[in-house]
């Protein structure tokens, strides 16, 4: 017990002294240990105005891509009531689908969306463009917002005209594949989109309800939700900083885009879904496809290996290994928001870091976290 208690009070020092030194806004950490959340502190604030709030292990914060590993949970349900299987043709389910090159993307599999080796270009930028408040985003200058879409060869008639999950599948009709499905990896967000789209026109229901109903119920995560007017409501919940002077940034929401990256969580939450994942308790998911998920099907590309030779991706999974150890992990980030969650299977451990500021700091934490149960 003591040295369990020697363990996490070497983290809070850590993370105080990071915190501090770098005039950081604020961060949420929640650490499990086999099945129970053993660590759960908040460092600094999450609003600034009009006064500060201390944030905790309960507030309310944007888990950007993160959001992705729920979609696919959602569709590995499928895949266990055999309605789907991973390498079904997207257009068995989605006929409209297609990509400029009709004979190349009826090829793309569901396993391909999930583990991003459909072949589409990483820099797509539909699925966040048509977020409500994307002028407010894009306006630092006059024209930042006509260079984004220029950016992304999209117009505001193109963008404005996406009003549902199915349009965003019908918009990849411009899309140009990079290599053959299957043959190379390129992280595209806006996939996930079309995923939401398959798992809603596969059950009939949309897919925040079942969500709700056969993930975050079962597991017991009160405060995890796709509702942004609610978090926004919510006086335990997150704004966003950015830079040493702390400006705070428009609020991350888009409902149509919200798998891939525009669901908000807490630390404790996020510590009760990696608890699932290591114990695959309660059963929501059959254990062999959660294993599934966490197997490697394709080394990242270049810009996403962080100097690692055999940094991989599976099923909304990163997997490397560290210091000896596999690690199976998922980030996010966007402007000021920062998100993390990491286990080490071997140790039965997992590590949540979310922060509402920019930066890397999410990772040096987990890294430290790790480091000290390696240590112990």
């Amino acid at each position: 017990m003591k040295q369990s208690k020697y363990k996490l009070n070497q983290i809070t020092d850590y993370i105080n002294e990071l915190i501090n030194n770098h005039q950081r806004v604020g961060l949420s950490v929640a650490i499990v240990k086999d099945s129970e959340i053993i660590y759960s502190k908040g460092f600094g604030y999450s609003q600034l105005q009009p006064v500060n709030r201390p944030i905790d292990g309960d507030t309310l914060m944007s888990i950007q891509s993160i959001s992705k590993n729920f979609m696919a949970l959602s569709i590995m349900q499928l895949v266990e009531k055999n309605l789907i299987s991973l390498d079904d043709s997207i257009v068995k389910y989605l006929p409209y689908f297609r990509t400029n090159n009709k004979q190349q993307s009826d090829t793309i599999t569901i396993r391909h969306l999930l583990s991003h080796t459909a072949g589409f270009p990483s820099n797509l930028g539909i699925a966040n463009m048509i977020a409500p408040n994307v002028r407010e985003i894009f306006s630092e200058t006059p024209t930042e917002f006509q260079e984004a879409l220029d950016y992304y060869n999209l117009t505001d008639d193109e963008i404005r005209s996406v009003q549902s999950r199915e349009d965003v599948t019908k918009w990849f009709q411009k899309v140009e594949l990079e290599y053959p499905a299957g043959e190379g990896w390129n992280y595209c967000t806006d996939s996930y989109v079309i995923l939401a789209d398959l798992f809603e026109k596969v059950t009939g229901s949309n897919w925040e309800n079942h969500l709700r109903n056969e993930i975050l119920t079962p597991l017991n995560m009160e405060r995890t939700t796709s509702d942004s007017d609610k978090v926004e409501r919510d006086l335990n919940s997150a704004r966003y900083y950015l830079g040493e002077n702390k400006i705070e940034t428009p609020f991350p929401k888009n409902s149509i885009s919200a798998p891939i990256g525009y669901l908000y969580s807490s630390a404790n939450d996020l510590g009760k879904y990696l608890a699932f994942h290591l114990n695959k308790v309660p059963n929501i998911l059959r254990t062999d496809l959660v294993e599934e998920m966490q197997k490697p099907i394709h080394p990242v590309s270049e810009e996403w290996r962080f100097g690692s030779e055999i940094r991989s991706y599976g099923i909304a999974w990163f997997t490397d290994v560290y210091r000896g150890f596999k690690v199976v992990e998922h980030g996010g980030g966007q402007m000021a928001v920062r998100s993390l969650i990491a286990m080490v299977p071997e140790l039965n451990l997992g590590v949540v870091v979310l922060l509402n500021f920019d930066g890397t700091a999410h990772h040096d934490i987990c890294d430290k976290i790790i480091d000290v149960f390696i240590d112990s």
